[in-house]
C-alpha cells in the first residue's frame, strides 16, 4: 500500500492552505456576503411571511453589519428566506422546482420518507429483522432558510456589500407573485 512521506504531506497541506489565502486575498471570499454567527450587537430584523408576502420589501443595512433576521411564516404554505443576487435566485429557483417535482419538497414542508434498515439479528433472536426510520429531505443552501407553515426560523447574515442583493423566495411562483425585496446599502 502506498503512503505519503512526512514530506510530500506537509507539502500538500502548505499548498492546500496557501492557494486559499491566495483567493481571500484576490478577493474571490473576503468581500462575498455570506452567513454569519449572532452576537450581542447584532441587529434583528423581523419579517412575516403570509401566502405569499414578505412584510417588508426594503431593508436597509450598513457594510460589514451583521443582522439577524426573525422570520415567522403565518401562511399555509412552506416559504424559503433566500439572500443573492437576481441571477443566482434564478438559478436556485431551477433547483427549487425540480426538488417539488420530484417530491423531495411539498407545498408545506420537506418530504419524510420510509427507510426499512437492516437489523444484526443472532440466531433464535426474536426482534424482526429490519426497522423502519424516518428520513426528512434536507436544503442545504448557504444562502436561504425554508419557513415551514407556523414555525419561526433565523437566519443571521454578514454584508460585506449589499449591492444588487435581493431576498425571495425561490419556491416555484413565490418570487413572480411577489415575494421579493432589496437591501439597500447605507
Amino acid at each position: 500500500m502506498n503512503s505519503l512521506s512526512p514530506t510530500m504531506l506537509i507539502a500538500a497541506l502548505f499548498f492546500g492552505t496557501a492557494t486559499q489565502g491566495f483567493a481571500v486575498a484576490a478577493g474571490t471570499e473576503s468581500n462575498a456576503p455570506r452567513q454569519a454567527q449572532a452576537s450581542p450587537s447584532t441587529r434583528t430584523v423581523f419579517i412575516k411571511l403570509d401566502d405569499i408576502n414578505f412584510s417588508q420589501k426594503s431593508i436597509d443595512v450598513r457594510p460589514g453589519e451583521t443582522v439577524r433576521f426573525v422570520l415567522k411564516n403565518e401562511g399555509a404554505l412552506m416559504h424559503e428566506f433566500n439572500i443573492g443576487r437576481v441571477s443566482l435566485q434564478h438559478e436556485h429557483q431551477r433547483e427549487m422546482a425540480a426538488l417539488m417535482q420530484d417530491g423531495t419538497l411539498t407545498p408545506t414542508g420537506k418530504a419524510k420518507s420510509i427507510v426499512w434498515r437492516e437489523r444484526n439479528t443472532g440466531p433464535g433472536d426474536s426482534t424482526p429483522p429490519s426497522y423502519p426510520e424516518v428520513i426528512e429531505a434536507t436544503h442545504d443552501d448557504p444562502n436561504a432558510v425554508l419557513v415551514e407553515p407556523g414555525t419561526t426560523k433565523e437566519f443571521v447574515w454578514t454584508f460585506a456589500d449589499a449591492t444588487n442583493l435581493t431576498f425571495a423566495c425561490t419556491l416555484p411562483g413565490h418570487t413572480q407573485a411577489g415575494m421579493i425585496g432589496d437591501f439597500v446599502m447605507r
